[in-house]
């Protein structure tokens, strides 16, 4: 028999008990928690093509009256509609259910009633549809409280810390923002949770899961989560997830988040226009800081200090510029790169970004104990994550141990890429060590002997080239990037194989070398460079 301690059939939040008191449960007694929003009389055949996830779905038989087995091969149809029960009034049109169709819902927890043959349908639906809209009033009543309550809290400032926590409370359950810079807002109940703080975990939702429920692994615990997109178009897809941890949630509890949404997007777009301004300040700073503008120490910490990153004591700094290998990204990714390298930090370090002459470039602060290869490691993790598709290399200036010095370090990573872009040094890291003897070529003085060095080799291949349209020259730089190897040079000037070593042999034949004299070799391998570095 139906009644409040036998079945767990609710209609919203209420146990159904309707009128019918005799009707009977004769299968899914295992899955009888099953919510309803509606009720269907099904008197067609082909009524699956017009059911609807909640329903409850009654019926005289009459449809099946030939052919009652047509019952089991529905039941399948109305679990994966969504149907929360089917209901069939017997002794007028069939005499009983087929067993067939009891075993099948019972194997799918899908609850079966046999509904008394004076069974009025009109009283089933007015019963339940009162229950219905009784319980969608409360539940509109609750979510236009929470939300009015939510609202009062952003418009007076409170923010979006305080609305979280506000939230966290309501719901009883934890609550993450993930912003577009993929930086996470936790409520106080996600703040103690195993790897809340793990932002990749959340960002990856972002791209492989669609909105709604989903289901992620915490620690040892697979969770059920409800995720939606907050209401603000002008930046990446920003998400509000709400965990299941302490307790299942609601519908009610799905559609607060996904009311809020809009409040929170409100609210981002003035922390985003407030952060946009502060970032701008930043930006100037950083860029007048590396680009030595700022004169004094005292105008340094000043400025440091208005912008939010005061300068610490007994610390290291390091200047990195980005060389790309292929392609450069466009400037909005770098800019879009510089907010969320901004949100990263590393254990005893620092990370600062900004752009200086249309380049990425990295500041590096650490105390003097941290190991500086450890800071890179970690920035270059960073910086992978950012630019997968973009092949990189860091070129890295010297270490400088006050803020005033820091333009110098600035200057060698620009000496360093030029040099490092003239060598095809592809290396993820590249400074001064890594260059050796091609350091030397660079700052060496621009006097008569180094010109009169550099013009002994170049000036005759020149020459050749312009009076024959050869390209003795060319060849040559193409032959000593690759080590000397003529089947890599024939590959990258789309030349055969015997042309590179009949080229080769014509310029030692110019020059008066021997292609088998390791020092000749050397000689005109670093005339070129310094050509390259210094044309003439």
């Amino acid at each position: 028999m139906i009644n409040s301690k036998t079945t767990g059939f609710t209609c919203g939040d209420i146990l159904l008990i309707p009128d019918f008191k005799e009707a009977v449960v004769l299968a899914g007694k295992n899955g009888m928690q099953r919510t309803i929003n509606r009720v269907n009389v099904m008197e067609v055949p082909d009524v699956i093509d017009w059911v609807r996830p909640g329903e409850f779905l009654i019926t005289s038989g009459f449809p099946f009256r030939d052919q009652p087995e047509l019952i089991s091969d529905m039941i399948p149809q109305l679990v994966e509609k969504g149907v929360a029960a089917l209901g069939i009034k017997t002794k007028r049109f069939i005499n009983s259910i087929p067993k067939r169709a009891l075993e099948l819902a019972d194997q799918l927890d899908f609850p079966i009633f046999e509904l008394p043959s004076a069974t009025v349908f009109s009283d089933v639906v007015r019963d339940i549809m009162e229950r219905v809209l009784v319980q969608e009033a409360r539940e509109l009543s609750l979510l236009q409280s929470r939300f009015q309550k939510l609202s009062q809290q952003l418009l007076y400032g409170k923010g979006i810390e305080e609305f979280l926590q506000t939230l966290d409370g309501m719901l009883n359950n934890p609550i993450i923002l993930l912003d577009d810079s993929d930086h996470l807002f936790l409520s106080p109940q996600a703040e103690p949770l195993d790897q809340i703080h793990n932002g990749a975990l959340w960002s990856q939702l972002r791209d492989d899961t669609n909105l709604g429920v989903s289901f992620i692994t915490l620690g040892d615990r697979r969770i059920r989560v409800y995720i939606s997109a907050v209401n603000d178009k002008q930046y990446t897809k920003c998400l509000l997830i709400l965990l299941e941890w302490n307790q299942e949630h609601s519908v009610v509890d799905q559609l607060t988040i996904d009311r809020v949404g809009v409040l929170v997007g409100l609210e981002m777009i003035n922390a985003n226009a407030r952060r946009e301004v502060e970032l701008k300040y930043v930006d100037q700073f950083l860029q007048d800081w590396i680009s030595g503008r700022i004169v004094t120490m005292e105008d340094l910490r000043i400025r440091a200090e208005a912008c939010g990153t005061p300068l610490e004591d007994n610390q290291q700094l390091n200047v990195g510029l980005i060389r790309w290998l292929d392609s450069k990204p466009a400037i909005k990714q770098l800019q879009q790169a510089v907010k969320r390298l901004r949100t990263k930090s590393f254990s005893g370090g620092g990370l600062q970004a900004t752009i200086v002459e249309g380049e990425l470039v990295l500041l590096l602060s650490m105390p003097a104990q941290v190991q500086l290869q450890s800071a890179l490691d970690k920035a270059c993790a960073d910086l992978k994550a950012l630019f997968a598709s973009h092949p990189y290399s860091l070129c890295m200036g010297s270490l400088v141990d006050c803020p005033d010095k820091v333009n110098d370090s600035y200057s060698d990573a620009k000496k360093i890429h030029y040099i490092s872009t003239i060598c095809d040094y592809r290396e993820p890291i590249v400074d001064y060590r890594k260059l050796g003897v091609f350091q030397l070529l660079y700052q060496l003085p621009d006097t008569k002997e180094v010109k009169e060095y550099r013009n002994q080799y170049i000036t005759p291949l020149q020459e050749y080239d312009r009076k024959n349209n050869s390209l003795l020259f060319e060849t040559m730089k193409v032959y000593f990037k690759h080590n000397k190897n003529v089947k890599k040079t024939s590959a990258e000037l789309f030349t055969h194989y015997n042309t590179i070593a009949y080229r080769v042999e014509r310029a030692c034949t110019i020059l008066d070398i021997s292609l088998e004299s390791g020092d000749d070799m050397l000689q005109l391998q670093l005339a070129i460079k310094l050509f390259e570095m210094r044309p003439i």
